[in-house]
């Protein structure tokens, strides 16, 4: 049980770190295409891009706890009795929670890295 555990944990850190690097390299590609000189605006933008992350997440699970208040009105009718729909509602709605902690640490991990470049370069 606790290898699925620490499986798990690794996958999600691995994917905290794509997402970062990806943001990174996309950030990085239009500061050089933008001509951007200094550190303080790869700072500024890394810092920026953190907070629209973090702001992304938690948009989603906002987004997520209005379906589950769709998925109460709908699961007291007679049409919505099937078990199938409800357990495939109901997984698709935990997503959510994970991309709020993907998205949390990915924007942290952004905000680090724009204090970093400020005080590196």
């Amino acid at each position: 049980m606790e290898r699925s555990v620490i499986k798990a944990i690794l996958k999600w850190c691995v994917e905290v770190i794509i997402l970062t690097t990806i943001i990174g390299v996309i950030l990085v590609i239009i500061g050089n295409s933008s001509g951007w000189n200094t550190s303080i605006a790869y700072s500024n933008a890394f810092f920026v891009a953190g907070v629209f992350v973090i702001a992304g997440g938690l948009a989603s699970r906002l987004g997520a706890s209005h379906d589950i208040n769709q998925f109460r009105l709908l699961s007291s009718t007679k049409g919505f009795r099937d078990k199938s729909k409800q357990q495939d509602f109901v997984a698709n709605t935990r997503g959510s929670t994970n991309l709020v902690f993907l998205s949390l640490l990915s924007g942290i991990l952004l905000i680090l890295s724009s204090v970093l470049i400020s005080k590196m370069f």
